[in-house]
Parts: C-alpha cells; sequence; structure tokens
C-alpha cells in the first residue's frame, strides 16, 4: 500500500475502533515521555505520515510500521494492525519516538 492508500485507510476509522495492545503500549508511551491523543490524532488525521513498510508478526499479523514527522528531529513510529480478528479495528502494537529525522530511515 502507498502513502497515499494509507492515509485515505486511516482516515476511515474513527477513535471507537483504536485498540492498544495493553498494558504494553501504555508502558512504552509512559516510558518515552508520549501522549495518549497524539498518537490518535496523528493515526486519524494522518497528514504527517512520511513512510511505512510491512512486516509479519510473530502469530502472521501483517503489522504496518507507519511514522509520521513530528519534527525535523523527531519521528513517531506506530506499527498497526488493519482489522484485527476480521472486525473493523485499528490495532496499535507499541509506540516508538525516534530522535532522529525519518529521512536517514528511508535512506537504509
Amino acid at each position: 500500500m502507498n502513502i497515499e492508500e494509507l492515509k485515505k485507510k486511516l482516515r476511515s476509522y474513527g477513535e471507537e475502533d483504536i485498540e492498544f495492545n495493553e498494558p504494553h503500549f501504555t508502558q512504552q508511551l509512559t516510558l518515552r515521555e508520549g501522549r495518549r491523543e497524539d498518537v490518535i490524532n496523528n493515526l486519524l488525521n494522518p497528514d504527517k505520515l512520511v513512510y511505512s513498510y510491512e512486516e509479519k508478526g510473530k502469530y502472521g499479523d501483517e503489522i504496518h510500521c507507519l511514522h509520521f514527522k513530528i519534527s525535523n528531529t523527531r519521528t513517531m513510529r506506530v506499527p498497526v494492525i488493519f482489522d484485527k480478528n476480521n472486525g473493523k479495528s485499528l490495532y496499535i502494537v507499541t509506540y516508538v519516538m525516534r530522535y532522529r529525522p525519518w529521512q536517514s530511515m528511508v535512506k537504509r
């Protein structure tokens, strides 16, 4: 899926469709001093989505690793699973805040 398709897909979800991998997600959010509202806002309004790649989860799920440009030096990485268990849902696996430009990740 390209970035524009991902943005369109993300916009089709509402806040009620979001599920979190608890307690892992909350632990990572606290550890990295993030805010749940920022994660939800970036997912539902994906204008800052700049990069994505797919990987297989340990249970065979297709995980989309979404990268959002927060500033010139910070990138928020949010791995998600679309429609887990065949229902309309946006399952958030974890939260990572990187303190480096997203462009350097794309070059690798």
